[in-house]
């Protein structure tokens, strides 16, 4: 999203008011696993405090993931309090910093940034979900296999075998 910010870079302690409401079709890619198929949502404003430009709001979406433990479809959402500066271009010295130049400030990639931030590391549809078996592939939370409850790895046999002479 390109936001003309030429308003506020005049005057100091001037503010924009943001609202995006749009799909991100760049966050799609972020894990294979994980479609974002809904709107990013973000309000929140922009203000020039010594040139440095600070984007404050609240930014949420929602996503469809594959819980971690049974592979079933979660729905689950990102909702996250963002707080980025943006510094002019000429002025900057560190490479990680989100810049702008010009009039325009592109602020897609914070949003991305901040989403990727928050997103768990492994979504589980419930605390109490008991996955699949390791052996048989059956959805423990649907119902009881046959298989041992302490498997051992094949490729260990051999060891127990010679506990065992």
């Amino acid at each position: 999203m390109k936001v003309n910010i030429s308003d506020i870079l005049k005057k100091e302690g001037a503010s924009l008011n943001i609202e995006f409401n749009e799909k991100m079709e760049e966050l799609n890619s972020i894990d294979p696993g994980t479609v974002f198929g809904e709107p990013v949502v973000f309000k929140g404003n922009l203000v020039n405090i010594g040139g440095v430009l600070k984007l404050r709001g609240r930014l949420y979406t929602r996503y469809t993931a594959k819980c971690y433990r049974c592979l079933k479809d979660v729905t689950c959402s990102v909702d996250v309090d963002v707080t980025e500066d943006y510094i002019s271009a000429e002025k900057n010295q560190d490479a990680d910093a989100y810049t702008y130049e010009g009039s325009y400030i592109v602020i897609d990639k914070a949003f991305i940034d901040n989403i990727i931030l928050n997103l768990p590391m492994k979504k589980v549809c419930s605390e109490s979900c008991k996955g699949l078996c390791p052996m048989c592939g059956t959805d423990l939370n649907v119902s009881e296999c046959g298989c041992k409850d302490n498997p051992m790895n094949l490729q260990m046999e051999i060891l127990k075998n010679l506990l065992n002479n």
